[in-house]
């Protein structure tokens, strides 16, 4: 069995292209550069050039490729990407495909738009395909607050009172790779989240309980909101509807509340809970 991993070098597929190769599957990670190339080679993953805008690459990506592990940049542009990964992978007979896709209820954005259109090509492709659809995810939620928490013990959002089933990274990387390993997965999207939904009031008071000491949650109006990530630098005009208030408006309307057993019914073990996770991480907030 042979696996091929796109964004190899990314959060998603670095992980997952880690714990497979760790498990002693033999996996190819797909990179756009010779430094992408050289971080994979050091990880025992077997490096292939290539892009998601070059068809061409891809179909050479793919070749003697029994699985594949797709997951592309958080832009507008994942329905295409992906769905030239998928032409390619039926083109060379590819056995499985597992698409990365989100539990969190998006109602039709752009961004969820984008991902329809890769899963209606790969519904369309005749090949046997997978979702794992993560909900909301710790790492890229939590990490990019820890400045402001170190500096001010506090952080910004515009979530409501909308309860969030985070989930840990890991979490979901080891679904991934329980589903690329076995069988039985075919056409299931595993909706993959944490033990519990919280408030960003309830993950601040998490913060407090970890760091000892006092972490608050400011709720913003979304334009308020937009405008400070704008103002700090953070993001562009462009990146901060599709990286960040999308996810918020989606968070203050409780379509992101969902709890399921999905870690637990695969890997036989319970979820990481919010307390868990920060108290693992607890050295990068203080």
């Amino acid at each position: 069995m042979k696996i091929l991993v796109t964004g190899a070098t990314g959060m998603f597929g670095g992980r997952v292209a880690e714990i497979l190769t760790g498990q002693g599957f033999a996996v190819r990670g797909l990179t756009r550069s010779e430094r992408g190339a050289e971080k994979l080679r050091a990880l025992g993953v077997e490096p292939a050039l290539g892009d998601l805008d070059d068809p061409t690459s891809l179909v050479a990506a793919l070749q003697n490729i029994d699985h594949v592990f797709l997951v592309s940049p958080m832009d507008l542009s994942v329905g295409e990407r992906e769905s030239r990964v998928i032409q390619a992978a039926r083109s060379v007979n590819v056995r499985h495909v597992v698409k990365l896709y989100g539990a969190v209820r998006h109602r039709g954005d752009r961004l969820d738009l984008s991902h329809q259109a890769s899963i209606a090509c790969l519904r369309e492709s005749g090949l046997p395909w997978t979702l794992v659809s993560p909900n909301t995810v710790m790492e890229s939620n939590f990490f990019p607050l820890a400045e402001w928490i170190r500096a001010e013990s506090r952080f910004l959002g515009s979530a409501g009172e909308g309860r969030v089933g985070f989930v840990a990274l890991d979490d979901c990387a080891e679904v991934a790779c329980r589903v690329l390993t076995s069988s039985g997965h075919e056409g299931q999207n595993y909706e993959v989240t944490g033990p519990e939904a919280m408030t960003f009031a309830g993950v601040a008071e998490a913060f407090s309980t970890v760091l000892g000491r006092p972490v608050t949650y400011q709720d913003l109006p979304e334009d308020e909101l937009r405008q400070v990530l704008i103002e700090v630098g953070a993001f562009s005009e462009d990146e901060v509807e599709v990286a960040v208030l999308c996810h918020f408006r989606a968070f203050r309307r409780g379509d992101a509340e969902l709890v399921t057993d999905v870690v637990p019914r695969l890997l036989g073990r319970p979820a990481t809970s919010v307390l868990q996770f920060l108290q693992k991480n607890r050295d990068r907030f203080s």
